[in-house]
């Protein structure tokens, strides 16, 4: 792996679900990224240099797929590359990341780091050693009280979370959702169940060098609930609501965490805060949700994630960002086609292609405010969303 950063212009190869604001970050600065993702987005494919669309979202990233789509973007590169900065989707795939790090280099945490903060089993232990507040959590479902949330190892984007009903029939213990939907176990034990709390999300990003860490900031996120997915994630608004002291000791568990897991690059800490009070939920091990909301000209995130993985350096001082800002998914609330005539304004994101055809409950677009205030941006987030379904709903219906 290369110790330091080349000069602007070297090439990056970018791995997420949806890599437009990776690569809208490498951009910012100064690098060309080339982008493999499940949506490659109108915008996205002008962003980057070249574009590749994987196929299957549901069945998530499979090497057979993900391994051509890389080779073909790394001999596209009109630049050296430096390396893979992967995003979300490698969450319970450290396997991929190892096969990934036998080819190109791995810009980010490697494939043990994740496999590690990725297991309740180990992830909880720590946290209770650290003494870090956390919800109870265990992986036997006859452990587990009726009313936890049952999660999935490795999930990401709140959609895999469900409220448990733990039923005993003919000595046989199985896991069952609120809405009456059996949901089982597989043989890997890939579900885990967690006393479920009340509480705001607050939301962490930092950086990490592998034995240091920093804090750049801390937002609020929101669910986008449906019937059998009430904890889908819907966006986020920085600055978030919290004291002074409580940031303090959320910066504290954040900086002893990242050191026990040698964390290295942009992550972020999840915790639910109640009052004064918190629990941290989970640690994702790579750039995340909220860069829309953090990043800047000034200070491109993806500058400061490779300068971090790379040359174990961190800002020198708190990111000192203008204004309050929110960004939320649209989804679909019902089918649409996307129509010629559809007119995106410059706060839209990940826009999809004319023509493109979503389910109801996917994904439409990502929109963008700023404001003075978080409340005042969260406002505008949400009239934003229902003037895109709006126009979406009027164009579907042929007026």
């Amino acid at each position: 792996m290369p110790r330091s950063l080349p000069a602007d212009g070297a090439s990056l190869l970018v791995a997420a679900v949806s890599g437009r604001a990776l690569a809208a970050s490498a951009r910012r600065a100064g690098f060309v990224p080339l982008v493999a993702d499940f949506f490659a987005d109108a915008d996205t494919r002008q962003i980057a240099h070249s574009c590749h669309k994987l196929d299957d979202l549901k069945g998530g990233f499979q090497w057979k797929a993900l391994a051509p789509a890389l080779e073909a973007l790394a001999e596209a590169a009109p630049s050296p590359l430096l390396g893979v900065v992967y995003g979300s989707g490698f969450e319970d795939g450290p396997g991929l990341l190892a096969k990934i790090a036998e080819r190109w280099p791995l810009l980010g945490n490697g494939p043990s780091v994740v496999e590690r903060v990725k297991s309740p089993a180990v992830f909880f232990t720590e946290l209770a050693r650290l003494g870090i507040p956390h919800p109870r959590t265990v992986m036997d479902p006859a452990a587990a009280g009726c009313g936890w949330l049952a999660k999935r190892q490795g999930g990401a984007g709140g959609s895999h979370i469900v409220t448990s009903h733990i039923v005993t029939s003919h000595g046989v213990t199985s896991h069952v959702a609120a809405a009456g939907t059996p949901r089982r176990r597989s043989a890997k034990g890939r579900t885990y169940f967690q006393e479920k709390l009340e509480g705001r999300p607050v939301s962490a990003l930092f950086a990490g060098t592998g034995t240091s860490a920093q804090v750049l900031g801390f937002s609020e996120q929101w669910a986008a609930p449906t019937s059998r997915a009430k904890w889908r994630y819907g966006g986020a608004a920085r600055p978030a609501e919290i004291s002074p002291d409580l940031e303090a000791r959320l910066t504290h568990s954040v900086e002893r965490v990242a050191q026990c897991f040698d964390l290295k690059g942009l992550g972020s800490a999840d915790f639910l805060v109640n009052g004064e009070d918190f629990y941290l939920l989970e640690i994702n091990p790579r750039p995340g949700a909220t860069l829309d909301i953090f990043d800047s000209e000034a200070e491109p995130l993806l500058r400061i994630h490779l300068e971090a993985v790379l040359e174990n350096r961190l800002p020198t001082a708190l990111r000192n960002l203008p204004a309050a800002t929110a960004a939320a998914i649209v989804y679909a609330t019902e089918p649409i086609t996307v129509s010629q005539t559809m007119i995106w304004p410059d706060w839209s994101f990940d826009r999809p292609h004319i023509g493109e055809r979503i389910d109801k409950d996917r994904p439409i677009c990502t929109v963008w405010a700023r404001s003075r205030t978080k409340v005042e941006a969260r406002r505008l987030v949400d009239e934003r969303i229902e003037s895109i379904l709006a126009a979406c709903t009027a164009r579907e219906g042929g007026t």
